[in-house]
């Protein structure tokens, strides 16, 4: 049984959502005012909210949502919303915290099943541990390095996934970022690690041949169908199944689609007979779908289906502080696959130069780049000569620094602390761009600065 709040100045619809919602043995409130409402979240604990979104109290729904998520960010906020308000209320599942949109008139089945995903939902994002997870072991992802705040962040929620036994994730990122490598090792981790992973491209199959691929098709369904054939989500019953480019299927396989995660069954085609399948389902994209429902050119309620827990994959260009783990980690794992090689190690100059490049390609990007530099490369210390030409920043020197000592010597730490401050000067007080500068990670020089009693604002300029 949940407390649901229901927060409406329809009288009517306030006692017809009351009784549904009651009968289903949950404990329902009702106010017709969004102060109310909000003073009534401050004292007492809900499990869900559903919400009008225009009210004609001076609070409507999108202020009472904006209040609720400072009281409590994980509380799930259903909004109530008319047809002509859909663009608005997708503006609030996609950017402001709402769990989901109810549409005028409200079916009751679409009621019950959002209110039940929203209270499947409330447990994983909480904060507040059941015992089972207080026991469960720490996991450690192996093969996706990382120790920035957005990475660390990323390993919480795919921990949550994994305990909680989720069964559809949306992970989102640009190329080459690690979305299979997440979708991976969600999988390696969770409970049906020894049952099928099975990944597909999206976007490489015909529309044509898609439905066949993912369902599967009964022989003589088609000219070519001289046999029978299992889709994709057949052979990954019981297992996983990752749909990699979930955004560039067609509005009508969606459609398709919406009913499997709803029905979990499939038909083949040229089938007469539904097939109930179990599948986790861990879409990937690295487009906005947010864009893509605005433009309906994606199915919001798909999304929204998908998007129950979303895994972003920040680019490499806003975790800098990783790329020194990152290479050091791809230099091994090339040690261990060319046995025969002589061990390599970057050299500094090349480590600030990889430091420094923006890399649109990513990791992928990244790992192809060491890879071909470390099968060519005939020395044990990789120098700035044999990095590509577009890596090497030209507008920064790369000659050898001639520093001169004097007679009564000189204390080092005097000397870096100068140079931190000179970076940070250089860059207005931006210490990943310090950072990158120095040839450290960001870790690093937040290190150095705190013992040097250091402050980014000391180093900003007064206009800016």
């Amino acid at each position: 049984m949940a407390s649901i709040l229901i927060v409406d100045d329809d009288q009517d619809q306030l006692r017809i959502l009351q009784r549904i919602l009651q009968r289903d043995g949950h404990d329902v409130d009702t106010v017709e005012e969004s102060q109310t409402a909000l003073e009534k979240i401050k004292v007492q604990m809900f499990d869900i909210v559903i919400s009008d979104m225009w009210m004609s109290s001076r609070f409507e729904g999108r202020d009472l949502l904006r209040e609720i998520k400072k009281v409590d960010p994980a509380l799930p906020v259903l909004i109530i919303t008319a047809f002509a308000e859909l663009n608005d209320a997708v503006d609030l599942v996609a950017n402001e915290g709402a769990f989901y949109y109810l549409e005028k008139p409200i079916e009751i089945d679409t009621l019950k099943r959002e209110v039940n995903r929203a209270l499947d939902t409330r447990g994983i994002l909480t904060e507040e541990e059941t015992e089972s997870d207080a026991v469960s072991p720490e996991i450690h992802f192996h093969d996706i390095v990382g120790e920035c705040e957005k990475m660390q962040q990323l390993y919480k929620n795919m921990s949550r996934v994994i305990h909680r036994g989720v069964k559809q994730v949306l992970i989102t990122g640009e190329t080459g970022s690690g979305k299979s490598l997440v979708a991976r090792e969600l999988h390696e981790q969770g409970e049906r690690k020894d049952k099928p992973f099975v990944s597909i491209n999206c976007g490489a199959i015909p529309d044509t041949l898609i439905e066949s691929e993912l369902f599967g098709h009964e022989k003589g369904a088609f000219t070519d169908a001289i046999q029978q054939k299992k889709g994709i989500f057949e052979i990954a019953d019981s297992g996983t199944l990752f749909l990699d480019e979930i955004g560039d299927i067609s509005i009508q396989m969606q459609s398709t689609l919406l009913h499997v995660l709803e029905k979990h069954e499939i038909r083949r085609i040229g089938g007469n007979q539904n097939i109930k399948v179990d599948v986790c389902v861990i879409a990937a994209t690295n487009k906005n779908l947010v864009e893509a429902v605005k433009d309906e050119t994606f199915r919001s309620d798909l999304f929204f289906r998908l998007n129950v827990i979303p895994l972003h994959l920040p680019p490499l260009r806003e975790r800098v502080e990783d790329i020194p783990l990152l290479i050091n980690y791809l230099i091994q794992k090339f040690s261990d696959e060319y046995v025969d090689a002589e061990p390599k190690q970057v050299s500094q100059r090349a480590m600030s130069a990889l430091c420094r490049f923006h890399w649109p390609g990513n990791v992928r990007q990244l790992e192809n780049y060491l890879h071909r530099i470390f099968v060519l490369s005939e020395n044990t210390s990789i120098d700035l000569d044999e990095l590509p030409p577009e890596i090497i920043d030209t507008s920064l020197p790369t000659t050898e620094l001639e520093i001169g000592i004097p007679e009564g010597g000189v204390a080092l730490e005097e000397i870096i602390k100068e140079y931190v401050c000179a970076a940070l000067t250089k860059t207005n007080g931006t210490q990943t761009k310090a950072a990158e500068l120095l040839g450290i990670s960001r870790r690093q020089l937040q290190h150095r600065m705190q013992n040097y009693g250091l402050q980014s604002q000391d180093f900003k300029d007064s206009d800016s």
